[in-house]
């Protein structure tokens, strides 16, 4: 992002200096990186009031009604400090400068060993069954 808004990679379609919204989808680590950039090498070509927004991961594994609470996200504002926690299966969106990324790892990783489970039992099925994967 820094090359792009610095003309290294070469004359940009769309200057930083017009962009006044992001939106951030990928890892918690890729999004928190942007989060910092916009406040240090990437705060002299961005418009002072943008707004950045992150598209945090859920598991929904309550299918979006906010009861099974495996996708809760802390956030902390800014400028008050004040905590709140929202459940990011129904609001995913969520603006940047608020998500606690720490506790957005922490979250994310909290169904690692499940993941890694089922992973090794649907092998194990493939491979008895021959089944193969399209």
């Amino acid at each position: 992002m820094e090359w792009y808004a610095h003309a290294k990679l070469g004359v940009p379609p769309i200057r930083f200096e017009e962009v006044d919204r992001l939106i951030c989808i990928g890892s918690d680590g890729m999004m928190n990186a942007v989060r910092q950039a916009r406040h240090t090498v990437l705060q002299d070509v961005l418009r002072p009031q943008h707004v950045a927004i992150g598209s945090i991961n859920s598991p929904m594994q309550c299918m979006l009604k906010q009861v099974c609470s495996q996708c809760l996200q802390r956030q902390v504002d800014p400028e008050t400090g004040k905590e709140s926690l929202v459940f990011s299966c129904f609001n995913q969106d969520q603006h940047l400068d608020c998500v606690d990324f720490q506790f957005l790892h922490g979250r994310l990783r909290q169904n690692s060993a499940a993941e890694k489970l089922t992973s090794l039992w649907l092998q194990h099925l493939f491979e008895q069954r021959e089944v193969q994967v399209v």
